[in-house]
């Protein structure tokens, strides 16, 4: 296993985890000079910002708190937190210092990023509990709910974002445990071969297994690990989500729906009928993400850090829509 990463860092380690050589962070995502065919010109021609060629430009606030690094194969990750009643994502035992890699942000620093953050709105999801009716039952009535989030560098900043932390508040007498089990540009057509389900995640025992990112390649390697996880935890349940953030412009909804992820258009249809057919719970997290950047009034690149990924900003959009999806 690899070393328990420290609590609390330097400001120094801290931006070094931001802006980590290649072999780290890179592997994770890959987002650098502009693509011909795959940047969207409209959303390039008045952004505000101006990113590196690569790396991400720095963030304002630098996640403070980091999660147990666990060993996985090269070019796929996979970090954990245990969280006690109240215990902010991420709080693990600070036995080993060393340079953090994954980290999360407490709740005293998730507020001060919300208070700084351009403010916009959206509607609702559908907060259906349908297929989700174990994890309401841990939720609400208390026990152990263990979360692997499934994907690639967007799900990363999902997790990244600490909206488990505020799930754990939520739902006091839950004691949540969070695993992210990740690839950069990552999809169930890479987690569906080579043993991987059963190697990395039937062992950690899930219950509740969250689905995601703007990578998944087909729909049927989604159905295939559902597949396979259920084949060996029968109980664990599934929330699927549509993606967000990426290269197209938002501002045009025709072009959002043609984007391979989005909830908006073909991708979503699919992935409704598949949560459908496979007993599991849906959340387009592509419209209200849209919306909230939208109604911000500010471009879309205010919440990013380079032309794909979300920044703390992004981050807390992303939060506030699954909160909102899991609120009680």
């Amino acid at each position: 296993m690899k070393t328990l990463l420290t609590l609390l860092f330097i400001p120094a380690l801290l931006a070094t985890a931001q802006n980590a050589a290649p072999g780290t962070r890179n592997a994770l995502e890959q987002a650098a000079a502009p693509t011909p065919g795959l940047d969207d010109a409209s959303l390039l021609a008045d952004s505000p910002k101006v990113f590196p060629r690569k790396g991400p430009l720095p963030l304002l606030y630098p996640p403070n708190l980091s999660m147990l690094d666990e060993e996985a194969e090269t070019d796929y990750f996979i970090f954990s937190a245990p969280l006690e009643p109240g215990t902010p994502i991420g709080q693990v035992p600070a036995e080993v210092p060393a340079p953090p890699r994954y980290p999360g942000r407490t709740l005293e620093q998730i507020a001060r990023i919300e208070s700084e953050m351009p403010q916009g709105t959206f509607n609702a999801p559908l907060n259906d509990w349908q297929h989700l009716t174990r994890t309401r039952r841990l939720l609400t009535e208390g026990g152990d709910l263990h979360i692997l989030a499934l994907g690639d560098s967007i799900i990363n900043d999902t997790m990244r974002s600490g909206w488990v932390a505020k799930l754990q508040q939520a739902y006091p007498k839950a004691r949540i445990k969070l695993t992210v089990y990740i690839r950069g540009g990552g999809g169930c057509h890479h987690f569906k071969e080579e043993g991987r389900v059963q190697k990395y995640i039937l062992p950690r025992r899930p219950d509740l297994v969250l689905i995601g990112g703007i990578s998944q390649k087909d729909i049927d390697s989604i159905r295939d690990v559902i597949q396979q996880i259920h084949a060996g935890l029968p109980e664990t349940e599934f929330l699927l989500t549509s993606g967000a953030f990426g290269r197209v412009d938002l501002r045009d909804p025709a072009k959002l729906a043609l984007a391979p992820h989005s909830g908006t258009g073909a991708y979503g249809k699919a992935l409704r009928q598949l949560a459908s057919d496979e007993r599991c719970a849906y959340l387009d997290m592509t419209r209200p993400w849209a919306d909230y950047l939208v109604s911000s009034k500010q471009h879309p690149h205010v919440f990013y850090r380079d032309r794909v990924h979300a920044n703390e900003f992004g981050e807390q959009v992303l939060s506030r829509i699954l909160m909102t999806f899991f609120k009680p």
